[in-house]
């Protein structure tokens, strides 16, 4: 998720653009933080400790692993035939794991003490927030078709690629207009899931007298990561397959000039986002696994 929002919020893989987006991830974690609740000074402390832990670690520890992903990537597609099924599903377990990665590290993980410490009063504003946010979310939802919202995701997808100079032909429109029909939607069973968590998440949170409190707290927290995974599984890997098979033929399809432009362009984000783990982290980490992943 960091790599793709580094990639479509820049038109450019220069680090002089891309290395200070990247240093403000962390600012957008503490953003999110502040708007739960009002916070007390040690509460502050606390998440302020996980944060920084949590972005030298991302840093140091999976920003290489990043670029060689974005190497593997550049050095198969250059060459047209070089690339087979497998080596797209490697791709894509990779990058699954990547993701597992940040959220395993995630600062919420190791912060099951601090809630805690939540008052009656910032637990209710809590939930109260996450309720609007869903209510909002849900509705924006149903303002459009499913039509409008497939030829929405085609328009992004294909604006973006243009940003950073990668033309869609209108063959590849078509291949991915239809994996964007062919895709199931899950997007209602979604919303009931997290409406469903929400609801166990907020008892756990009240029962912090409970012997067994972070323990629980940690078991659903977890459980959101998969809900659909868990809660609609033929669905879910149906659409993982059709996605996987989509990213084959795709590659497949790239011309010639295409595929130099790829290939250039990916070549020199992975040689950024090498140089940008490299750099000194402001935080000194408190070397304590309590405190969130550790480098090594």
């Amino acid at each position: 998720m960091v790599l793709i929002s580094l990639t479509l919020a820049s038109c450019t893989n220069s680090k002089l653009l891309i290395a200070p987006l990247y240093n403000r991830l962390d600012d957008q974690i503490r953003t999110e933080f502040h708007k739960l609740a009002k916070w007390n000074d040690d509460q502050i402390a606390h998440f302020e400790s996980r944060v920084g832990t949590f972005h030298v670690w991302h840093r140091q520890e999976e920003l290489p692993k990043y670029a060689m992903l974005l190497d593997s990537i550049q050095a198969s597609i250059e060459k047209r035939g070089k690339t087979n099924a497998e080596d797209v599903r490697t791709w894509v377990d990779e990058a699954e794991l990547l993701s597992r990665n940040a959220r395993l590290c995630h600062p919420v993980n190791f912060s099951f003490d601090l809630m805690q410490t939540l008052s009656d009063e910032q637990v209710n504003f809590i939930e109260r927030r996450f309720a609007r946010e869903r209510k909002r979310n849900f509705s924006k939802y149903l303002k459009a078709t499913p039509e409008e919202r497939r030829e929405e995701r085609l328009n992004n997808v294909v604006k973006w690629a243009g940003r950073i100079g990668f033309k869609f032909n209108n063959t590849q429109k078509r291949m991915l207009d239809k994996a964007l029909t062919d895709q199931i939607s899950l997007r209602r069973q979604y919303y009931a899931l997290v409406d469903a968590w929400a609801r166990d998440l907020f008892v756990i949170a009240r029962e912090q007298d409970a012997p067994d409190y972070e323990a629980n707290m940690r078991t659903q927290v977890n459980k959101l990561w998969t809900l659909l995974e868990d809660g609609q599984k033929a669905e879910w890997q149906a659409n993982r397959e059709m996605w996987r098979d989509f990213g084959y033929r795709f590659v497949q399809s790239l011309s010639y000039d295409q595929r130099i432009h790829a290939s250039n362009w990916l070549e020199k984000m992975g040689e950024t986002i090498q140089a940008i783990s490299k750099d000194k982290p402001s935080f000194k980490v408190i070397n304590e696994p309590k405190y969130g992943c550790l480098v090594g």
